[in-house]
């Protein structure tokens, strides 16, 4: 379907995120946990992602600055807000002046992340320009074991994640291991006791984020449970229950009654299928799931590439101060 936009009444897809004609945000597209739509919400964003002191980024909030260089936003006598841009020569060219904060706070929102963005890029290339003329030196031994621990940290993270997958990752990864060392150990360019050093350490990991997620199993399967007239969700050993009046899921508690000598298997339907007629929403097409663990699980780290490292350096000058925006 078509949207009119509201602010130049152009026509796009209602699907997109913003109007590809004038930039306007498109409200029928639900929007990240976390996006800031007023003044202080973006101060507070600011805050939280770790930036530079405001004369540093020179992207000044809720501040009619006048000085050349400098992005802003304020809220004006009249009650209009107002983004803007002060060139290196100190002329100011106004982005957006009108009523609707939100949208004069995400053209503000949109240009500091795109800033942050091209800093992080030349920061990472200065480093990368560093690194290169130390190519020729031998690679410190403790920074190959501190690798080993990042790595195993993170295959341990994801075992926890992935229990029910990462628990039989020993019986994928051990064959190809074997299978690369032993064309390492042929190969006379690699030293042999480093190879066996790495294919034990390699091992050892496997086997670890395998029995660490063979622990993380929950006690019962994930999937619908049919109990005494009534189906039940088990998630991670939680239970969840269907409300027939409203069209929804909601949280149970603790577990369903069964009768002593039986167990939960006994009762256990399948991971994505069930008897009961009565179900108009499955579990994870319902609002509630989409409520408390689809949207969480996609947002949660929505806008980290958007943190500031402490030890990086925001070169201001390098912005483009002779254009409009």
């Amino acid at each position: 379907m078509k949207k009119v936009c509201d602010y130049c009444n152009s026509q796009y897809d209602d699907t997109l995120e913003k109007c590809p004609n004038c930039g306007a945000p498109n409200d029928n597209v639900r929007k990240a946990v976390g996006v800031p739509t007023t003044i202080e919400q973006l101060k507070q964003w600011y805050v939280d992602h770790h930036l530079p002191p405001e004369d540093v980024t020179r992207f000044f909030i809720g501040k009619d600055i006048k000085e050349p260089k400098a992005f802003g936003i304020y809220k004006d006598d009249s009650g209009d807000f107002v983004v803007y841009k002060n060139k290196a020569n100190g002329q100011r060219a106004v982005r957006y002046k009108g009523g609707d904060e939100s949208y004069a706070v995400n053209e503000l929102y949109q240009k500091l992340k795109d800033e942050i963005a091209r800093q992080k890029a030349d920061n990472a290339a200065r480093r990368s320009g560093q690194g290169g003329s130390r190519a020729g030196k031998a690679i410190n031994r403790t920074w190959n074991y501190i690798m080993y621990g990042f790595w195993t940290i993170i295959g341990l993270s994801f075992a926890a994640a992935y229990a029910d997958v990462f628990q039989y990752a020993a019986f994928v990864a051990v064959p190809v291991i074997l299978f690369c060392a032993w064309r390492a150990y042929k190969n006379p360019a690699y030293n042999k006791k480093n190879v066996i050093r790495n294919t034990i350490i390699a091992i050892i990991a496997a086997i670890i984020v395998s029995l660490v997620g063979a622990l993380l199993q929950p006690a019962n399967k994930n999937g619908y449970y049919y109990i005494n007239g009534n189906t039940y969700y088990s998630r991670y050993d939680s239970w969840y229950a269907y409300d027939p009046n409203i069209d929804d899921w909601y949280y149970y508690g603790s577990d369903p009654y069964i009768d002593s000598g039986s167990e939960y298997t006994d009762y256990y339907e399948g991971s994505s299928s069930y008897s009961d007629d009565s179900i108009g929403t499955s579990f994870t097409d319902s609002d509630y799931y989409e409520e408390n663990f689809s949207s969480s699980d996609s947002d949660s780290d929505w806008d980290s590439d958007s943190d500031w490292d402490s030890n990086d350096s925001w070169d201001s000058g390098g912005s483009d101060w002779d254009s409009d925006w």
